[in-house]
């Protein structure tokens, strides 16, 4: 049957952490926000997948979403990855609106909007064609068969987008496809090869093998953003009218702006903190980052949390990697 396994990239969880925590005045924030917004775009688009690829007849393909492996010092991320026995397929999804014409001459795609602004974007299906190049290889590094059929495909989501070629209109129509085309483009594929290249053995080896090797993009944000570790906002947000800071009293946190009281919100407070300042904290840096005075209700906390720890007593750290994936947050 058909198999979907989706890697979620921190950088979404990231952007929406910074915004949290950077000041309203701070004036990388606006940047922040509009990095943010693309990326939910992006992700947006990359979802709409779902929909067209669920309705495939053949069953035997496993659908890897966020993809990101290594064919030598470089990485390449790939959309949507589809395996099969007969062939595999690479999908690069393009979420945009307006015009957009293909300037393959230029190795760029125009973005024509209706407010008249131009965006200029690297050519994707020049884009999707290298990614064809380094999946192959990182195929043959695996030492599976160098003769599989390898398909790319740019997909564009938007159902209102206008999509024009500069040029080369053939080279449009074969690699360019809308979403209501997806399904029956890999329908047509599945009927035309008759040769299986990869045995139920091998297939299973190459979803081990990408699980394995996929490494998540974690980028540092922060700096790129220029906005310093010592600017964010500490303390804990009130999970209903978000006022930073809450007031740990008799155990409890306290909002003192809508009454607001909760047992566990510095979870969501200590996530921000895994994900913009460092993996592990003190008791030192707890309090510091809580605001809360007493090193007994700090610890306390960190101990409930249940997490691994190092070091010697008066200065353990604690592990919070562990909140990665015990938890959603907000």
């Amino acid at each position: 049957m058909t198999q979907k396994i989706t890697f979620h990239s921190p950088k979404i969880e990231k952007l929406e952490a910074i915004l949290r925590r950077c000041p309203p005045y701070h004036p990388k924030r606006a940047k922040a926000e509009i990095l943010l917004s693309k990326s939910k775009a992006g992700e947006k688009g990359e979802r709409s997948l779902d929909y067209p690829l669920s309705f495939l007849d053949e069953k035997g393909y496993t659908i890897f979403n966020g993809t990101r492996l290594s064919s030598g010092e470089y990485y390449f991320q790939l959309d949507s990855l589809l395996t099969h026995a007969k062939f595999t397929i690479i999908l690069e999804v393009k979420n945009l609106a307006g015009k957009l014409i293909f300037d393959t001459a230029h190795s760029q795609l125009i973005q024509q909007l209706d407010d008249g602004r131009e965006v200029i974007y690297k050519d994707p299906i020049q884009q999707v064609e290298h990614q064809h190049f380094q999946l192959r290889r990182w195929l043959e590094q695996h030492k599976f068969p160098n003769d599989i059929p390898i398909y790319s495909f740019v997909v564009v989501t938007n159902d209102s987008a206008q999509i024009v070629p500069r040029d080369n209109e053939k080279l449009l129509t074969e690699k360019v496809l809308r979403n209501s085309l997806l399904r029956i483009t890999i329908e047509n594929l599945h009927h035309n090869h008759t040769k299986e290249y990869l045995s139920t053995k091998d297939l299973r080896k190459l979803k081990k093998l990408i699980i394995k090797h996929h490494t998540p993009h974690d980028p540092d944000l922060l700096s790129q953003l220029e906005i310093s570790k010592d600017e964010l906002i500490t303390g804990v947000r009130c999970p209903h009218c978000f006022t930073i800071p809450m007031k740990r009293i008799h155990g409890k946190w306290i909002c003192h702006t809508c009454q607001t009281v909760s047992k566990d919100a510095h979870l969501n407070a200590l996530r921000d903190y895994y994900l913009l300042i460092q993996p592990a904290i003190t008791n030192q840096q707890l309090r510091n980052y809580l605001q809360i005075d007493s090193r007994n209700s700090a610890r306390y906390l960190l101990q409930s949390l249940k997490l691994q720890h190092k070091g010697n007593t008066s200065r353990l750290s604690y592990d919070l990697s562990a909140l990665w994936s015990a938890k959603k947050f907000y």
